[in-house]
């Protein structure tokens, strides 16, 4: 049983965090350039928001492309992020099922790799008494601006942090073409150490209108519900 591990991402996978994200977003932008914040296109609709984050490979690149903001506007909007979030009371939910699913997988070692800062992540799941199925959380504010995804340093911190549970499928479940592509570059990395553990990269496409046949790297295996995370991780 203990040769399995799960790793899951947060926003999109395990909540649906969109309208929260894209309010956030708009008071951070409006504090850093005020008024010039409502010309921007990504800022206009909760649609046209949540289009530029499926083009974006991260949240600097979001930042960098949609904004035109530089390095250190990046960084700046960064580290107002964990605040607003705190602070901002727009309703988060976790998507249907995904509660019992963690539970019930929770005999398995659990983490949490997020682009969302830790902090906020863990006021979450301590609201629906879930921190505890989690071994740890690793969230943007651990990695450097070129470490955060697709780079697979948060991935391979996670599997870090369960070394001694000596496990060999390690599962991935994201949202996010990134997801993918983060897990196919930790699998790279693994295979050049002196291991014989593996990311199996899950695409959790329930929460959103994504279509994994034109990604990059294809994920091995999708799900459409929270339901069939449980049944695939059981039976592999």
């Amino acid at each position: 049983m203990m040769n399995k591990a799960i790793i899951w991402d947060y926003d999109g996978t395990l909540v649906d965090t969109r309208i929260k994200n894209f309010n956030v977003t708009k008071k951070i932008m409006n504090r850093l350039v005020g008024m010039k914040s409502r010309e921007y296109s990504a800022l206009e609709s909760l649609e046209n928001y949540n289009l530029a984050t499926r083009r974006a490979k991260n949240w600097r690149e979001l930042y960098r492309n949609e904004f035109a903001m530089s390095e250190e506007g990046i960084t700046q909007a960064g580290n107002l992020w964990t605040g607003y979030q705190l602070s901002d009371d727009s309703e988060i939910t976790f998507f249907e099922g995904i509660e019992e699913v963690v539970r019930s997988l929770s005999r398995y070692p659990n983490l949490i790799f997020s682009q969302n800062s830790r902090s906020n992540i863990a006021q979450v799941l301590e609201s629906k008494d879930l921190l505890r199925c989690f071994v740890d959380i690793v969230g943007y504010e651990e990695l450097s601006s070129s470490n955060q995804k697709p780079a697979p340093d948060g991935l391979l911190l996670c599997i870090s942090k369960i070394a001694a549970s000596n496990c060999k499928h390690l599962f991935f479940i994201g949202d996010h073409e990134t997801d993918t592509l983060c897990g196919h570059n930790a699998n790279v990395r693994l295979g050049k150490s002196d291991t014989d553990a593996r990311v199996i990269n899950v695409a959790a496409l329930y929460g959103s209108k994504n279509n994994a046949s034109d990604w990059a790297i294809r994920p091995d295996h999708i799900v459409n519900s929270a339901q069939e995370i449980t049944s695939f991780i059981e039976s592999y």
